[in-house]
């Protein structure tokens, strides 16, 4: 609980940080939070009060902005105003009532703000898979996003006895509703932030659900170009069949997977991608079609952040593991994987099995061929620390982390005169790819309010707060956003830090830095010329993260072959974006299971042998 003196502080300073939340009462918000946090957050919460309990005024705010407390307290504040907020005895207007948020999905949501006092873990209704069965298994798989779910469901389809560990929970499409703050309790990683050479920080988002980043995303299916794949045997010496590894070796993957997807063009534009088209024309610039995992329920609703609630949207749970798990393949949801077991008797290192966290326990899980697909964060934490615990030392596990990939983006957004409500439409249904070389350009798009409103800054690139970012939220429904995504070269870093704490950083190159400007002055500009009376953008964020365990046939500059397979221990495999030997310069999702589809017939031929 907040004593009344932390109260007062905290909502003295949520109205200098967002005017207006004060009447939502943040501290009722921020009390209902604390229970769920660990010891160490909580500290870090009642830090910041105490930091903020003599600042009374705008210009007493300023000097800390930027800094952890004001950062904390922002935080809080959006969440309790714009995450739709509100004490019993609250006459209104809520937060989303403001703003004109009123989707159908969100409006006819009945909130229970239970979930906000429940520690990270709990399961949510609709999680049934508790530890069963036995402890063994032919092939462990850990993480079923875009990779591991497509190799569970595959091997488990040609007999094999797979079980699939998923650090977050079970959520299908019945348990997806509009309501933001749930959803990214329920359905995403908890935040976290890469730090960069400039200070500006890059957000790393990821899904934490069985299904992984493919329940969440906006289902974009962009195959890999020709000048993206030809990088990838320069940067590791990757082979094909006929030579360096090319665009013609992936084909027959990309093939299956979008066939098993119904992968098919969106050209069902909304009027705000209209909008913003006359600004492309203007620039001599072309916006086409994307293509997409989404079927012909979808209503373009918006709703794709929160999960598809009508499975029009097609992710690895709905598509690959029902029909695997109906038929056999074994999931255990909540586990979160610690290291890889290896015995370093024989000639060669050899995986036995997985050492596992589970409800505050630890265990071990049995199996001689083990996958790791936990995301491109979390794959090269497990094997760093497994290289930690074994003494493994090789020029192949000593680039585990060290060639991360981010391919950074951020959202350009356009204010119109009429209504644009991006929040109600398919987001992403349009892309220009004239600068591809360089940065990507998808339309068009916003965040739910919550996250729009955290993701704003300013023209020094500092979080907006005060009265501008309330001004600037209260036109909703009229901003158009561009993603811009910019080319990167695989420059940042995965360290260890303390406890499950993954340490990113990154430095970008003058060539990086360039991209990601052009790429802005690029979003600006078209949104001027389609007729934005103002534009205003986000920090850095991504979803693509890739490349920290990149596949390769010379050990000295990959950490597994061209199958997946560990240089060093035999029976460990990498089957997530973790293998992507260099970014992409387009939405890495469809490339990642197309290459997972190429892992799971590999290991399939080594069980028949």
């Amino acid at each position: 609980m907040l004593g009344a003196g932390e109260a007062d502080v905290v909502n003295r300073a949520c109205e200098l940080l967002v005017p207006g939340s004060a009447a939502v009462r943040p501290d009722r918000y921020l009390a209902s939070v604390l229970p769920a946090l660990s010891r160490a957050e909580e500290d870090a919460v009642r830090s910041a009060i105490g930091v903020l309990a003599g600042v009374t005024d705008t210009f007493a705010m300023a000097r800390l902005a930027g800094g952890a407390a004001f950062d904390r307290l922002r935080r809080v504040a959006i969440e309790a105003f714009y995450g739709d907020y509100a004490p019993p005895e609250h006459p209104g207007p809520t937060g989303h009532e403001v703003i004109g948020f009123a989707p159908p999905q969100a409006v006819r949501v009945r909130k229970d703000w239970r979930f906000l006092s429940e520690p990270s873990g709990t399961p949510g209704p609709w999680d049934r898979y508790s530890p069963a069965g036995p402890d063994r298994a032919d092939v462990i798989v850990v993480g079923s996003g875009a990779g591991g779910g497509v190799i569970a469901a595959d091997l488990a389809a040609r007999g094999l006895d797979v079980l699939l560990l998923e650090a977050g929970g079970y959520e299908p499409a019945a348990a997806h509703t509009r309501f933001e703050l749930e959803a990214r309790r329920r359905l995403w990683w908890p935040p976290r932030t890469a730090s960069t050479s400039d200070d500006q920080g890059i957000a790393l988002m990821a899904g934490r659900c069985v299904g992984g980043s493919t329940v969440t995303d906006a289902k974009v299916a962009m195959r890999a170009p020709d000048c993206d794949i030809a990088r990838f045997h320069a940067r590791t010496g990757l082979r094909g069949e006929r030579g360096p590894f090319a665009l013609a070796d992936l084909e027959p993957w990309y093939e299956r997977i979008e066939q098993r997807l119904g992968v098919r063009e969106r050209s069902d534009w909304t009027s705000s991608v209209y909008q913003v088209e006359k600004g492309f024309v203007s620039l001599g610039a072309t916006l086409c079609p994307t293509r997409s995992h989404t079927d012909h329920n979808c209503t373009r609703c918006g709703s794709c952040p929160q999960g598809c609630p009508t499975n029009a949207g097609k992710s690895t749970l709905n598509t690959f593991l029902a029909p695997a798990l109906a038929a056999g393949l074994r999931l255990r949801t909540r586990h979160v994987v610690q290291q890889v077991i290896v015995d370093k008797s024989g000639a060669r290192p050899r995986v036995t099995g997985v050492a596992y966290r589970h409800n505050g326990r630890d265990g071990v899980l049995r199996a001689p061929v083990v996958v790791l697909a936990a995301g491109a964060l979390n794959t090269p934490q497990i094997l760093l620390r497994t290289q930690e615990n074994t003494g493994i030392d090789t020029p192949s596990s000593r680039l585990v982390g060290r060639t991360l990939g981010l391919h950074p983006a951020r959202i350009v957004y356009g204010r119109f005169t009429e209504p644009q409500d991006c929040h109600q439409s398919y987001p992403l249904t349009a892309h220009c790819l004239d600068h591809q070389q360089d940065f990507v350009v998808a339309a068009t798009t916003i965040q739910d309010p919550v996250g729009f409103a955290e993701s704003l800054v300013d023209e020094a690139n500092r979080p907006m707060w005060g009265r501008r970012l309330v001004d600037t939220a209260a036109q909703y429904r009229h901003w158009a956003g561009l993603l811009v995504m910019a080319t990167d070269e695989n420059t940042a870093q995965i360290d260890l830090g303390v406890g499950d704490e993954v340490v990113v950083s990154k430095r970008f190159s003058f060539a990086e830095q360039h991209r990601l400007d052009d790429a802005l002055a690029f979003g600006i500009a078209v949104l001027h010329a389609a007729g934005a009376h103002e534009v205003v953008w986000s920090g850095l964020s991504t979803t693509h993260m890739q490349g920290s365990a990149p596949m390769g046939d010379e050990p000295t500059r990959s950490v597994v072959d061209a199958h997946g397979r560990s240089h060093d221990v035999d029976g460990l495999y990498v089957g997530d974006g973790s293998l992507v030997p260099a970014s992409l310069s387009v939405d890495p999702s469809l490339t990642i299971m197309a290459l997972a589809a190429r892992v799971a017939a590999h290991i399939a031929e080594e069980f028949a042998r």
